[in-house]
């Protein structure tokens, strides 16, 4: 349940709090609700494509895995390494794609690798069909060339969301430690300085119009750029593709997690509103009448979004080397199975005990937001509770992984905040 002390407050922005005045005003809620509905719909089963590319041997079978979390062993895994699986994926025409294992409208597609005996550009294209893909991931272990330039301008040139990946960063951040005399010499935010800006200068040199570049390593991926990716994506392609993004990334990061509770957050007042106005379940000993169903299910899936699934749990602990009880214990809420229809029912009475405090526009209609203020407080407070969980396990995972490089994970928010 929620912490003691914790205020029942409604955030909505300008536009939504309009909308759900004229609704409250007119008596319409329930048409406001059916247009929601089908917003929300569209944005739970929205199909995002991603397309990795890049020259052969540069990791992008390693970064789907990773993203997708899945070990190179698993049977949906992409294969890696020397194998001849991988070779014959290597020199295939085909794309392949391959399906996030918990969100069956994401799928990560590896594509044919650049630069081989008579490759060009413009063929590529039609080759891969690259009007099927929601964006472009250009992948490379070391310098971008001229040809990754080619490649990138014809896309940006067909209006396509086109980023640059520099893979492996982990090893060339340990090359240049090694090549100092001792540690005192050593700073890893300038080694990945100066990583960044000669990649910017190889694209730019080849024409590519402000090219982003992201600093990632699949051995580490919580590390570096993966967030800052997920945010760039975030301003860049709008909220519905992002949103698929950010939720099928791994939970490997601070930052990481907390851009999920934002993009979580923006969506609460829309499944409030969708809750309280499609066939209400009367919940007469509360006063209010909400879907208990549909926020059973909201709060199941936010379990997922970050991790709290006996499933992941397990996953974690086994690779941490811990006991699953230890890592559970850290856990103050529910996991996902666990989460009840008397649950619901409870969270929802705690969120309507307390006085609702809506925004002043909404406060003449408050009798009639009433039931919206309890499932959106009742969601709200579940959310932070969820992140914050979720934070606990990532501390505890990389404590147990790696106690000696404290350093240089990233700190948790409470910590940069000075809580």
């Amino acid at each position: 349940m929620s912490a003691k002390g914790t205020e029942a407050k409604v955030s909505l922005t300008e536009m939504q709090i309009r909308d759900l005045q004229r609704a409250f005003e007119k008596g319409s809620f329930s048409d406001l609700s059916d247009r929601l509905r089908e917003a929300h719909s569209a944005l739970e089963n929205l199909r995002l494509d991603v397309a990795i590319t890049g020259e052969p041997a540069v990791g992008k079978s390693t970064f789907i895995n990773a993203f997708r979390d899945v070990s190179a062993d698993d049977d949906d895994a992409a294969p890696t390494g020397g194998s001849a699986a991988t070779t014959t994926t290597a020199t295939t025409t085909e794309p392949r794609p391959y399906t996030h294992p918990k969100y069956a409208d994401v799928r990560l597609w590896d594509l044919p690798s650049i630069g081989g005996p008579g490759f060009q550009p413009r063929d590529y294209l039609q080759q891969v069909e690259f009007s099927r893909y929601d964006l472009f991931l250009v992948l490379s272990s070391g310098r971008f060339s001229a040809l990754h330039g080619r490649l990138a301008r014809l896309l940006q040139k067909a209006q396509a969301d086109v980023y640059f990946v520099r893979s492996r960063v982990d090893q060339d951040v340990e090359a240049r430690r090694r090549r100092r005399e001792g540690p005192a010499g050593f700073s890893e935010a300038a080694a990945l300085k100066e990583i960044r800006e000669a990649c910017l200068q190889d694209l730019a040199a080849a024409g590519v119009k402000s090219p982003k570049v992201f600093l990632v390593s699949s051995l580490a991926f919580g590390r570096y750029d993966l967030p800052l990716l997920g945010e760039t994506l975030w301003r860049d392609l709008g909220l519905p593709r992002s949103h698929s993004f950010l939720l099928a990334a791994p939970n490997l990061s601070h930052r990481l997690l907390e851009k999920k509770r934002d993009v979580v957050g923006q969506q609460l007042w829309l499944v409030a509103v969708v809750a309280c106005g499609q066939d209400p379940e009367p919940l007469p000993e509360l006063s209010i009448a909400t879907d208990v169903g549909l926020l059973l299910q909201t709060l199941r899936g936010y379990c997922v979004h970050f991790g709290l699934e006996e499933s992941a749990l397990r996953k974690a602990a086994a690779q941490a080397g811990l006991p699953f009880g230890q890592l559970r214990a850290v856990v103050k809420g529910p996991l996902a199975a666990e989460v009840s229809r008397e649950d619901v029912v409870e969270r929802l009475a705690e969120a309507a005990s307390k006085a609702p405090k809506l925004p002043k526009p909404l406060l003449p209609v408050a009798s009639q937001g009433r039931s919206f203020a309890a499932a959106y407080n009742m969601l709200k407070t579940f959310v932070d509770g969820a992140t914050a969980d979720a934070h606990h396990v990532l501390l505890r995972v990389f404590v147990s992984q790696k106690p000696q490089d404290d350093e240089a994970l990233q700190k948790h928010p409470e910590e940069e905040s000075g809580a």
